[in-house]
């Protein structure tokens, strides 16, 4: 009778084992501040902007990487990099640029122009590191081929309205709407590393029309927290004149499968910042051809 019950003790210890087990996997880390201290815990989650630990009291601690030794914690940092997501990658290039990583954030910036060969703003960035001779980046693209159009028949039309040229070597100021304020916050920033004045009012030379359509490809939750997100992203721009009513250029781009590890918040503003980053690339070349 005895030895019946112990086996069946046994049999469910050994059931028990597996889960007890399961629970204790976590991962602590030590993360270095620049104050001089560190901060220990479980990790919970990383992230392009910090880091959250859950320290001994079970209370979430969020660190931003500006707070921390980030030249000591790369390796953590590049765990929150999705590697098919250009702005993604240059996310790390710029972590790495802030903690003077010149080994990394030069790999990083190769890392992008695999996605991006023709970006010459991240090849005057790479220019700008150490030269090391192991990286070797992609060639540029060929020029694109542009078919003439057939000339319409000539008709009569009406004077057009005289534009103001802009002064010699000024970039026009541009005017960004769109229904959604994140994509119009987001390509402003683009536009301005690039020199161009943003305006809100009057006031400016050339509007930009943004229609953005996102598309949750995935977002999968596991008691009630999601565990991922994935988005499909397509966006048009059209250039227009002040006060014309036809678009001087007219493009549209798209981005497939840019994923957040976070959430769907996350996802969305990683696929709008992507598709900016190509809208950027395209809308300067239009603003160029256009003098």
């Amino acid at each position: 009778m005895k030895s019946a019950l112990s086996v069946a003790l046994l049999a469910l210890l050994a059931l028990a084992l597996p889960s007890l087990g399961a629970q204790e996997e976590v991962e602590r880390v030590k993360i270095e501040l620049k104050s001089g201290e560190a901060v220990e815990g479980v990790l919970k989650d990383v992230s392009d902007s910090g880091v959250t630990l859950v320290g001994n009291d079970g209370v979430p601690l969020f660190l931003k990487w500006a707070y921390t030794r980030g030249d000591k914690h790369f390796e953590l940092r590049k765990r929150a990099t999705n590697y098919k997501s250009l702005s993604s990658i240059v996310k790390l290039a710029d972590f790495c640029h802030d903690f003077a990583l010149d080994r990394k954030e030069a790999e990083a910036l190769t890392a992008a122009l695999q996605l991006a060969p023709g970006d010459e703003d991240l090849r005057k960035r790479l220019d700008a590191l150490p030269k090391f001779s192991d990286l070797k980046t992609p060639d540029r693209p060929g020029p694109d081929i542009v078919k003439p159009e057939p000339k319409p028949e000539p008709q009569p039309e009406p004077e057009p309205e005289p534009k103001p040229e802009p002064a010699s070597g000024r970039k026009p100021v541009l005017k960004i709407e769109c229904t959604d304020p994140d994509a119009v916050a987001s390509l402003a920033k683009e536009m301005e590393n690039l020199g161009y004045k943003i305006s809100s009012g009057k006031d400016y030379d050339v509007l930009v029309r943004l229609e953005l359509n996102l598309t949750l490809v995935k977002n999968p939750k596991w008691m009630g927290a999601e565990l991922y997100a994935i988005y499909d992203g397509t966006c048009e721009f059209q250039a227009l004149e002040k006060a014309a009513k036809t678009p001087f250029e007219s493009k549209s781009v798209e981005v497939k499968n840019v994923r957040s590890n976070k959430d769907k918040a996350e996802a969305k503003r990683m696929t709008i910042d992507e598709l900016m980053v190509k809208i950027r690339g395209e809308l300067d070349k239009a603003l160029k051809k256009r003098g």
